[in-house]
């Protein structure tokens, strides 16, 4: 059988607020699970290019940021919680934004360049003092701002938030709870280059080809979605079934098989795992529901060579952009110049 789909299994704490679909590869349907990443928005989709390294050409300079507004103790109707992701402690890889989601809550635009000003990213170690900016979004009843620099992080880069978020307004009658600090590093890079007119995936570590892999992508009606992407969860066994798509599992394609290695890519259910009944396929040509397959042995090494966050970037499908935001992180899909016009102050240094 040529199969590739997934519900999904289990969810890692890297990824704040998302929701997760009990889908197979290339579905849309989704349903609330515990918290990964975050639900944002559902704005137009863009093709990106292959990485983020599009140089500025007129980046404005950074703004001012005017006093977050207070509601006075006790008199908030309401208090979110901003959940915030990756958590104090964890390593991730290059691709992982740093996300603050409100959830259940939309922020009122003109209280949001106060609200990104008590937002206070500071970063050492190897990739020293950075420049970067927030992004704001909203998707279903939740509103979320994500800081990424311009390119991906540095590897050995240590990145911390200081979110002066107490009793900050974000709407009528409704503020933030209290102040949040979290401190996470950002590990070796890894940038996995998919190729699904080749059907290869080229695995290059810290600037350097380790490894390339033959692969199948998905077939003509269950494209791959072309863009960036990151890597949300390592999920190791996933039973995956054809029902979430619609497939009947007695049908000639149905299907409901473990398969192992597996690390997800998208909201919708696009994953990167080992499929060997697809193994005649393998850099020849694409015929899985969307999900990337490859032998047991390529899987589980790129499995143990990979962390939550690590790049995918995705080409040679005619498949249907990966969205910006609302189906995993596809942040790196906007130029710098479309990332900034999300930003209420601009540019900003982290020293």
């Amino acid at each position: 059988m040529r199969r590739s789909a997934v519900p999904a299994v289990r969810i890692p704490v890297a990824v704040a607020v998302l929701t997760l679909a009990a889908t197979a590869c290339g579905s849309e349907g989704t349903r609330a699970l515990t918290p990964a990443e975050d639900v944002p928005a559902v704005d137009a989709v863009h093709r990106a290019s292959a990485a983020p390294t599009d140089a500025p050409t007129d980046v404005p300079a950074p703004k001012a940021a005017p006093p977050a507004v207070l509601l006075p103790a006790g008199s908030a109707r309401r208090t979110v919680s901003p959940r915030i992701a990756p958590g104090t402690g964890q390593t991730v890889g290059v691709g992982q934004p740093l996300a603050v989601v409100f959830k259940g809550q939309k922020v009122d635009k003109t209280l949001r360049a106060g609200i990104e000003g008590s937002l206070k990213v500071t970063t050492t170690g190897s990739g020293g003092p950075l420049t970067g900016a927030w992004h704001w979004a909203e998707a279903k009843g939740d509103t979320l701002v994500h800081f990424r620099p311009r390119t991906y992080w540095p590897s050995g880069t240590r990145v911390t938030l200081d979110a002066r978020l107490a009793r900050v307004k974000l709407a009528d009658g409704t503020a933030a709870d209290r102040d949040r600090k979290v401190s996470f590093a950002v590990g070796d890079s890894m940038v996995n280059k998919v190729d699904l007119a080749a059907h290869t995936l080229t695995v290059v570590r810290n600037g350097e080809v380790a490894r390339v892999i033959p692969v199948s992508g998905g077939e003509e009606r269950f494209k791959t979605r072309e863009g960036i992407k990151t890597i949300l969860a390592k999920d190791g066994r996933v039973i995956m079934d054809s029902r979430t798509i619609g497939i009947p599992r007695d049908s000639p394609d149905g299907y409901y098989d473990p398969y192992d290695w597996s690390m997800r890519e998208t909201v919708s259910g696009e994953y990167i795992h080992a499929a060997p009944d697809n193994a005649a396929s393998f850099g020849k040509e694409n015929v899985s529901h969307g999900c990337i397959g490859m032998s047991d042995s390529d899987a589980k090494w790129l499995y143990g060579q990979s962390r939550v966050g690590d790049v995918v970037e995705v080409t040679g499908t005619t498949g249907k952009p990966m969205d910006h935001f609302g189906n995993g992180y596809g942040d790196w899909n906007l130029t710098w110049e479309q990332w900034l016009a999300g930003s209420e102050l601009g540019e900003q240094p982290t020293a």
